[in-house]
Order: C-alpha cells, then structure tokens, then sequence
C-alpha cells in the first residue's frame, strides 16, 4: 500500500519539485544512517509527503547540502534534514518491516522474508523509540490480517483498520494539533487502504488473494469506489486545511488535492480502448 501519496510533477514548479526531491533525498541519506544503507531500498516518497507536513507544522531546524551517492554517482542532489527527517525514517522503515511480512505471509516470497529478517531489529530498536505509533502498527494490521483471513465482506472495517494505523504515525507528538493530524492521517489511511483494493482487484482475482472490494461487491453487488474516495479525500482535506501551514503549503496541496489521485487516473486511461472518445480525469 505504496505510492499513493505523491506529488502531480506535471504541476509542480521547478523550485517546488526541487524541494521536493530534496526532502526526499534527506530522508533517503537518513535512513541509510539510521538504518543500514540497505535499508535504503525500502524508501517511497509516501513518508515525504509526512515529513513536508510536520516540518510546515512545527518548523524544525533543518540542515542541508548536496552530495553524490551510490544511485546518482554522476550528478551531485540537494538534500535537506531535520528532526522530522528522524522521525519519518524510522516510520517508513517500520512499515517497510510489515509489509515484508505481509509479502512473506501472501505469497511466501522468500527475498521478502529475508528483508524482514535485516529490519528486524532496527524495527525493535524502533519501537523502542516510537512505542504508540508501533502498538498502533502491530494492533491495526493484526486487526486488518483477521479481517483478510475471515475474507471479510465488510469493506469499512478494513479501511479504518489501516485509517487507525496512519493516524498514530501522523502525530508526532500530542499537543494541540493532535486531533487535526490524527483526522487527517486517518482518512488518509482509509482512502490509500481503498485506493489500493480498487487498484489491485484484477491482479488478485487473478492469482485468488483476498480483495476487500471483490469481497464486497460478491455480497452487495456493484460499487463504484469514486463517492467514496471523494468522501474520504475531501475529509483529508479538511483536516489539513485547518492546521496552520505555511512553508511548502502549495507543494502540500499540489500531493492532497491532485498528486493521490496521479495512479487512479492512470489505470483509467490504461483501461480505455485506444480509440475511445477522451474524457475527464479523475478528480
């Protein structure tokens, strides 16, 4: 359930996709120091979009450079680093842990089951740093597994397993903006759980894995997931719009408005006839 959360580049200005990429760059060097430079390969620009959000809120201080490294050796790549950056390391290599997991206990995929076993002990050492956000992990996604195993149809339950996980991992701490964070990262959750069903119903019919989506619509008939996410969006938003943001707001906005929805838009033109009138993307 990666890569939902991700700027519309086309959108982007040039001093914004800068920015961009370099947060994403800082998370990158981060993770390989606090986590192993293997580690490294577990990066999605999801946790980027979490970092941008808490650096606007809290205004750490932050350092930055630009350096070579082993994937970009030719051409040196801006970089920039707070305490956030800390921060959403260790969650992203928290989730990079249960998602190996989860490959390992779907399709008994062995290079999965050898990557959980290289986090391991950095998610401990983790969860030892970060022990509500990592209960919220193991709890929810224990949760959303009973679920899966049930082949539960109850599509809503299983959103707001993974809503209830994300919110814990976007509060960073609790004070006053905790309730609007913990909204926001909630719905979020609920809308990338959805968006990710919606995106992988044919491949796991195919190979006959569990889809909340397929479960749902064998017992209530057809569904069309676009009211939903819409809904589940618009709540993100507002959320978000009442927190009080400056740094990087248009960035923030170009990801919540317009970048979560970059996939969905692109399997629909995927699942158009070649010849078939054009019509306008998803929201």
């Amino acid at each position: 359930m990666f890569g939902y959360v991700v700027a519309d580049r086309a959108n982007l200005k040039p001093e914004e996709l800068e920015r961009y990429q370099a947060v994403y760059c800082g998370l990158c060097r981060t993770i390989g120091a606090r986590h192993g430079q293997g580690a490294r390969m577990t990066l999605t620009y999801d946790m980027t979009f979490l970092l941008l959000l808490l650096e606007s809120l809290y205004e750490p201080e932050t350092v930055q450079g630009r350096n070579r490294c082993l994937p970009h050796p030719v051409k040196a790549r801006a970089w920039r680093c707070s305490s956030v950056t800390d921060y959403a390391a260790d969650m992203n290599v928290a989730l990079a842990y249960y998602n190996c997991l989860d490959d390992w206990q779907d399709d008994r995929d062995l290079p999965k089951l050898a990557a959980a076993k290289v986090l391991e002990p950095h998610y401990f050492a983790i969860r030892s740093r970060w022990p509500r956000q990592c209960q919220a992990i193991e709890r929810e996604l224990n949760a959303l597994s009973q679920l899966e195993q049930a082949q539960s149809a109850g599509l809503d339950a299983a959103c707001r397993c993974f809503g209830r996980l994300m919110a814990e991992l976007f509060v960073l701490r609790e004070d006053r903006w905790s309730d609007d964070l913990r909204e926001l990262g909630g719905k979020l959750g609920q809308f990338i759980y959805l968006m990710d069903a919606v995106l992988d119903r044919a491949g796991d019919e195919k190979h006959r894995r569990y889809n909340p989506v397929s479960a749902f619509q064998a017992l209530h008939g057809d569904l069309d997931p676009l009211p939903a996410l819409t809904m589940l969006i618009g709540d993100c938003t507002l959320a978000f719009e009442r927190l009080p943001l400056e740094q990087d707001l248009s960035l923030l906005r170009n990801i919540l408005y317009s970048g979560v929805w970059v996939r969905y838009a692109a399997a629909l033109r995927r699942s158009k006839p070649r010849n078939a009138p054009k019509e306008e993307s998803a929201p």
